[in-house]
Formats: structure tokens, sequence, C-alpha cells
């Protein structure tokens, strides 16, 4: 029988997205940045985008709370390449903040000076922390719970995602940390969810 694919077409394509996202950079980090990192991280990757994030360059997120036809809640969160200042008639909703990805695929982001204003993204910011919290609350180490691979993330993100996974493990491993139950990383984070976003 014939292969499909004996050339192996699109797997080149794949491999060279992969290596573009590839962590560049792995650090010794102190627990807090880590945890820090990757709560941040993982809000931002929670946003809906479609295009392949490029590290140093800024992006910008949003907070618009919205029912999908079927009345199901779709994600508040957008990234997008556009500023507040140039979005004209366009409504992406409340400026969150402006994102950055670093070399080591880990994100950053400089939070909107009112944002204290808007209640609703604050709950809403508060919900996505206690689900942070319930997730990583248990004896498993942190790293078993790192998104190596989600399927039902959309390429670009399940790629970035991959990516931050790869670079956090190998952080905590280089900073002696590995195998430390989730459970007691986050005993020493705070209750503030405003407080574990790294800029």
């Amino acid at each position: 029988m014939k292969s499909p694919n004996p050339q192996g077409k699109g797997v080149v394509p794949l491999l060279a997205a992969w290596e573009s996202m590839s962590p560049l950079t792995v650090a010794n980090k102190p627990a807090g940045r880590i945890l820090g990192e990757y709560f941040t991280s993982l809000l931002i990757l929670s946003a809906e985008f479609s295009f392949k994030p490029v590290p140093q360059k800024s992006y910008y997120l949003y907070w618009k709370p919205a029912l999908a036809a079927n009345n199901k809640p779709t994600p508040p969160w957008r990234l997008s390449l556009i500023e507040p200042d140039r979005l004209g008639d366009l409504d992406l909703g409340v400026y969150v903040g402006r994102c950055i990805l670093q070399y080591d695929m880990t994100w950053s982001i400089e939070l909107a000076e009112a944002l204290h204003q808007h209640s609703e993204l604050i709950e809403d910011l508060h919900q996505f922390h206690q689900h942070f919290q319930a997730t990583n609350n248990d004896e498993e180490s942190l790293e078993t719970h790192l998104p190596f691979f989600v399927e039902q993330l959309p390429f670009y993100r399940r790629l970035a995602a991959t990516a931050l996974s790869s670079s956090l493990s190998r952080s905590i491993q280089a900073s002696e940390l590995d195998n430390i139950p989730a459970r007691q990383w986050l005993a020493h984070s705070g209750s503030s969810s405003l407080g574990l976003l790294q800029n």
C-alpha cells in the first residue's frame, strides 16, 4: 500500500514552526518568578488569537465578555496586534495590557493603569486565578501540570503552550526545583491574581 504522504509534506513546515518557537534561553530563576511566568503565560494563551507570536514584539490583551450564538460563554480574553490608540471603530473591549513574548517563550504583561475601574474584568481575572489554584493544588509536581500538548487549542496557541512548557520545565530543573509538589509552590504565591502577573 502506498503512503498517502510519501515525501512527508506538511511535516517540514511543522518542524520549522516548532523550531522558530523553541526557547532560545533557559535561566535559573527563583520559584516566585517561575510561578508568575506560568500564571501570566497561561492567561495570555487562554486568549483568542490566530497569528504566530514573535519574541520581543508587542501584543495587546483585551477583555470583552460575550455570548456565542448558542448562548454558551466564549473566552473573554483576546490578544491583538492592534494597540488601543489604533483601534478606531473596532471594539475589542477593555484594554488589559501590553504583552511581550520573551526569548525563553514565557510571556510578560504591562498592565493598563485603569484596570481597577472595571470590576467585572477584575472578577474574571480572580476566577482565572482561582481555577489556576485549584488545578495546581495537589501533590503532583508543578511540571506535570504544564500544558505540553493541549489538543483543543488552535495551532499557534498549542505550539506556544508547548514551547512555554518546555521552557518552564527546563528552568525548574536548572533551578533545582523539580519534583516539588504543586501545592507547595502555591503556598508561597499569595492570594492576588494581579500580584502573580509578571511585567
